[in-house]
């Protein structure tokens, strides 16, 4: 039987299963592919057993690298297919600037072209290339015309799909949560800060949650703003649940016109709307809990509409089935394979 290996190229490989893209990307298609009888396998690049690699490896998010050069080299005279797997833009040099990284203050504009000057080496030595969305794929069709590449949707974790909801009672307050996970979101977030501020301003019984890191200011009353630091994988889906409304906003950059609507599908499984920014992707769900928002006025309509008692039920109606017709782990795998033949 044809068997599968995923490789990790983060710099933990201690901790490379807890890279939130890598479960979604490696770990989740691993899970759904092993339903469908597969062998799968997760290793780090820096660890490999290159005579347990599978006939296919999948290296997720690859920059070249002496190391990595050559364990390509050795796979491929192996006669190992060579799938390299992107889910941001974070390979093409010209765009560094735009990097969430750099616009944030997280790192300095040199290193980041660097590090996507390498991932852009690193694509040329793979047979296929997947992503996770179409503007993706036409920005790699554009950079390097003739090779495979392929849209692997992302999807709900697989191991969400056995799991019941939480019972819930928000008793008075109503939740909006918002989880940037890392501070690379703090200039997304100061999109929505105004429209934050007069929404609870005018609704004292709403809290915002955010939970992740993020820098800036945001005026409420005592109590409405609830911080929590990131929560493991393991406890995610509960926090996810907490809300009434989730959050999403993206700063319109090439970057970020690339991003996928995992935010959208995590909290969309759960039955919990999305107001966010209509980046393509999320478009993809404008009827499957997302609600598009391009300015300060769209976003407090939308809050106010979602908030409203007699509307809410009627837009959230069978949201997770919805959401699983776009975004099951079963779709990802078809489109893993189809990208293969």
């Amino acid at each position: 039987m044809t068997s599968i290996t995923f490789f990790a190229t983060n710099r933990r490989p201690d901790l490379f299963l807890e890279d939130p893209s890598f479960r979604y990307r490696c770990e989740n298609l691993a899970l759904a592919l092993q339903a469908r009888g597969w062998r799968t396998r997760l290793v780090h690049a820096r660890r490999p057993a290159i005579r347990a690699a599978g006939q296919i490896a999948v290296f997720h998010r690859p920059a070249l690298s002496a190391r990595l050069g050559w364990l390509l080299w050795r796979l491929r005279r192996r006669g190992v297919t060579l799938v390299a797997d992107f889910d941001d833009l974070v390979f093409d040099p010209h765009l560094a600037e735009f990097s969430p990284a750099v616009l944030n203050g997280i790192l300095p504009l040199h290193k980041v072209q660097r590090t996507f000057a390498a991932a852009r080496q690193a694509l040329e030595r793979f047979d296929v290339i997947t992503v996770s969305t179409q503007p993706l794929r036409e920005h790699v069709e554009r950079m390097l015309p003739g090779k495979p590449v392929a849209v692997v949707p992302n999807a709900v974790h697989h191991s969400w799909l056995t799991q019941a909801p939480d019972s819930q009672d928000n008793g008075r307050w109503k939740i909006i949560s918002y989880f940037p996970g890392t501070r690379s979101h703090d200039r997304d977030f100061q999109l929505i800060v105004p429209a934050l501020e007069r929404l609870l301003a005018r609704h004292p019984q709403l809290q915002l949650h955010v939970t992740g890191r993020l820098r800036g200011t945001l005026n409420a009353a005592p109590g409405q703003l609830v911080k929590h630091a990131r929560v493991d994988f393991a406890d995610y889906a509960s926090h996810v649940q907490r809300g009434t409304i989730n959050l999403a906003p993206l700063e319109d950059t090439p970057f970020n016109r690339c991003k996928s609507a995992l935010k959208v599908i995590e909290a969309g499984f759960w039955g919990i709307p999305t107001v966010c920014s209509p980046v393509p992707d999320m478009a993809r769900f404008r009827d499957t809990g997302a609600v598009l928002a391009t300015d300060e006025a769209a976003w407090l309509e939308a809050f106010e509409r979602l908030l409203d008692p007699a509307a809410f039920p009627a837009g959230t109606a069978r949201l997770r089935e919805r959401v699983l017709e776009l975004a099951d782990p079963a779709v990802m795998a078809r489109a893993f394979l189809a990208a293969l033949e």
